[in-house]
């Protein structure tokens, strides 16, 4: 059963949203992708006793997490464009796993961030992996907004029908 267009009143608001759900998505797992490149090469070349943990790298959260932004992004796209209530019913499940997923990535960026408060280090790895952890840990906290927001436009409109 098709929902009517006027009930849904966050339409164009709801594709912008999907929107930037997915280049959120693309921007972590590029993070991700960097952040690894940097911990490989840096075991590489200066063995694998560095006192970085890689925290981020070895949970893969941001491939198992940017899948889900851009799933997400792409249910609340397709839900702008053609509603239905079986739509809306998998764009609020998935915003809300993704919500679940931003979670654990926050957790997991403030933990390495406080673990590796202490490492004091020169060199341009430990460097450059402190930064992409910050960027990872703002592109998670946008994504959580995000969702946040289109699960709660999403159960409104499932309220309104």
């Amino acid at each position: 059963m098709n929902m009517p267009q006027n009930r849904l009143w966050i339409k164009k608001e709801l594709r912008v949203l999907g929107t930037i759900q997915l280049m959120t998505s693309l921007i972590i797992q590029s993070l991700g992708y960097f952040w690894t490149y940097l911990f490989f090469s840096q075991s590489i070349v200066f063995g694998l006793g560095s006192n970085y943990p890689p925290i981020i790298g070895t949970s893969g959260y941001t491939l198992w997490a940017s899948l889900l932004f851009s799933l997400s992004g792409s249910l609340s796209i397709i839900l702008q464009k053609r509603p239905s209530n079986h739509t809306l019913i998998w764009t609020m499940t998935m915003n809300i796993l993704s919500i679940f997923a931003t979670l654990v990535g926050l957790f997991l960026t403030t933990v390495e961030m406080i673990v590796t408060s202490s490492v004091y280090s020169t060199l341009w790895q430990y460097k450059s992996g402190r930064v992409l952890t910050e960027y990872l840990f703002l592109f998670s906290m946008l994504e959580l907004f995000m969702a946040s927001i289109v699960t709660e436009w999403t159960y409104r409109a499932r309220q309104i029908e």
